[in-house]
C-alpha cells in the first residue's frame, strides 16, 4: 500500500470519527429534547387528571344539591337518586382528588384539604335539611334552604376550586414556557451539529470518492463475469430441458413400440394357447376330475396372463388414448387406480373431447398417472378428485386428495424426486406451469396449466 493511500485512509478515519462524534451529540440533544417533551406531556396529563378530579367533585355536589331541592319542592323520591348517588360517590371522588394533588405544593394541598372538608360539610347541611323536611315539613326545610349558610358553603367551595385551578393553570403555563425555551436551545444545537455533520460528510465523500472509483471497475468486471456465467447457466438449462423433453419423447416412442409388440406378439401367443387348451378339452375325454381341475387352472392362468398383458400394455401406452381420446383414457386410469387403492373418486371433464397434439395428450395422461401413483403410495387418502377445465387461454389439470398432505418440512427435497421432476419437465416442455401445494386443512393438490395455443392442433396439423 502506498503512502498516499495510507494518508488517505487516516484522513478518512479521522473525518469519520468526527462525524460519529457529531452524530452522537445530535442524538444526545434529540434525546434530551424528547425527554423534556415527555416531561411536559406528563405535566399536562397530570393537570388534566387534576382538573377532572375537581370537576367530578363539583358535579357530585351540584347534582346532589339539585336532587335534594327537587325532592323537597316536589316530594318526588326520584330526585333523591342523585343525592344518594352523590353521597355514595363522594368518598371515592375526594380520595381521587387528594391522590391527584398529593405531590402538589403545600398551599395547593391545603386548599384541596379545605375543599374536601367543605364538600363533606355541604353534604352534612343537605342531610340536615332532609331530616328537617321529614320531621317538620316542606316549609321548615325551605326556610332553612333560604338562609345564607348553604350559599356561603358553595361560594367558598367555588373559591377554593378557582384557586386550585388558577395554580394549576400557572403551573402549566410555566411548564410550557420552559419547554419552548428548551426547544429553541435544542433546535439551535441541532442546526449547528447538522451543519457540522454536513461539512464532515462532504469532506468524507470527497475522500471516499477516489476509493469508490477504484472499486467501480472491479464491480463492473465482476458484473460482466456474472452475466457471462448466467448466460452459460441459462444455455445449459435450456439444453438440459430440451434434452429431457427429447428423452421423454424417445421413452414414450419406445413404450409405444414395446406396447404394440406385447399386444401383437404376446397377445397372439396367449390367444393361441387358450385355443389349444379349448381344443384339448373338446377332443380329449376327461373322465378324471383331477385332469379337469388342471385344465381349469390352466384357463385361469392364461386369463391372468391376458389381464397382466393388458395392464402392462396400458401402462406402457394406453390404447384408449390413441383410439378413444384423452378423457376416455383418463377415466380408465382413474377408475383402475382408485379400484386398486380402494378410493372414492370424482371426475370433471369438458363435454367435448379436445383436439390436442399427441405430446400434450400423453403429457397430461402421465401427469395424472404419476399423481395417482403418489396418492396410492404416500397420501393415505380416502378420496381423489380429478378435473380438467378450460380457463381463458389455459387448460387446467388438477388432482386433489384428502390425505395427510404434502410434507412442508420436506417440500424441496420431495419436489426433486424423479416422479415430480418428470412432471415438471413434461409441463415445462409444453410451455406450461406446474404447482404442488398442501390444502388448508389436509390433502395435496397437483395443478398443471398448459397454454391452449400451444397444445391445440391447428387445421394444418389435423389435415
Amino acid at each position: 500500500m502506498s503512502k498516499i493511500s495510507v494518508n488517505s485512509a487516516v484522513r478518512q478515519f479521522i473525518v469519520l470519527g468526527l462525524l460519529l462524534a457529531a452524530v452522537a451529540v445530535l442524538f444526545i440533544a434529540a434525546e434530551s429534547g424528547q425527554r423534556q417533551l415527555a416531561a411536559a406531556s406528563r405535566r399536562v396529563e397530570k393537570a388534566a387528571a387534576r382538573e377532572h378530579a375537581l370537576a367530578t367533585v363539583q358535579d357530585i355536589l351540584s347534582r346532589a344539591e339539585s336532587g335534594q331541592r327537587g325532592y323537597i319542592l316536589l316530594g318526588d323520591d326520584a330526585y333523591l337518586t342523585q343525592y344518594r348517588d352523590g353521597l355514595e360517590g363522594l368518598p371515592a371522588a375526594l380520595g381521587d382528588l387528594t391522590q391527584q394533588f398529593a405531590d402538589a405544593d403545600s398551599k395547593v394541598r391545603a386548599d384541596v384539604t379545605e375543599l374536601a372538608r367543605l364538600s363533606r360539610l355541604k353534604f352534612q347541611e343537605m342531610s340536615d335539611t332532609l331530616a328537617l323536611y321529614r320531621e317538620r315539613g316542606r316549609s321548615a326545610a325551605i326556610a332553612l334552604i333560604r338562609t345564607d349558610f348553604g350559599l356561603l358553603t358553595m361560594r367558598e367551595i367555588s373559591d377554593r376550586v378557582g384557586r386550585v385551578e388558577t395554580a394549576e393553570t400557572d403551573d402549566i403555563l410555566q411548564a410550557s414556557r420552559s419547554w419552548r425555551s428548551d426547544r429553541w436551545e435544542n433546535l439551535g444545537i441541532r442546526i449547528a451539529i447538522g451543519a457540522i455533520s454536513c461539512f464532515l460528510v462532504f469532506v468524507l465523500a470527497r475522500l471516499v470518492l477516489t476509493y469508490i472509483r477504484s472499486k467501480e471497475r472491479e464491480v463492473e468486471e465482476f458484473a460482466a463475469r456474472e452475466a457471462m456465467l448466467e448466460q452459460i447457466v441459462s444455455r445449459r438449462t435450456q439444453d438440459l430441458s430440451v434434452l429431457t423433453t427429447q428423452l421423454q419423447t424417445i421413452a414414450e416412442k419406445e413404450r409405444e413400440t414395446l406396447s404394440h409388440e406385447l399386444h401383437d406378439e404376446l397377445g397372439g401367443l396367449l390367444v393361441a394357447a387358450r385355443m389349444d387348451i379349448s381344443w384339448l378339452e373338446e377332443n380329449v375325454p376327461l373322465s378324471d376330475p383331477d385332469v379337469k381341475a388342471h385344465f381349469q387352472r390352466v384357463h385361469e392362468t392364461l386369463q391372468a396372463g391376458v389381464e397382466l398383458k393388458r395392464r402392462v400394455v396400458e401402462n406402457l401406452r394406453p390404447t384408449l388414448l390413441d383410439n378413444l381420446g384423452l378423457f376416455a383414457a383418463l377415466r380408465w386410469q382413474v377408475a383402475d387406480s382408485c379400484a386398486r387403492g380402494g378410493l372414492q373418486y370424482q371426475e370433471r371433464y369438458p363435454v367435448a373431447e379436445l383436439n390436442l397434439v399427441p405430446e400434450a395428450s400423453i403429457a397430461i395422461f402421465r401427469v395424472v398417472q404419476e399423481s395417482l401413483t403418489n396418492v396410492l403410495k404416500h397420501a393415505r387418502a380416502r378420496s381423489v378428485e380429478v378435473s380438467v377445465d378450460s380457463q381463458e387461454q389455459w387448460l387446467v389439470i388438477s388432482v386433489r386428495d384428502d390425505g395427510v398432505g404434502f410434507p412442508v418440512e420436506k417440500g424441496r427435497a420431495a419436489q426433486r424426486s424423479h416422479g415430480l421432476a418428470a412432471m415438471r419437465h413434461r409441463v415445462a416442455g409444453l410451455g406450461g406451469q406446474w404447482r404442488i401445494s398442501r390444502g388448508a386443512s389436509r390433502g395435496t393438490e397437483v395443478e398443471v396449466r398448459l397454454p391452449l395455443a400451444r397444445i391445440i392442433r391447428t387445421a394444418i396439423e389435423t389435415a
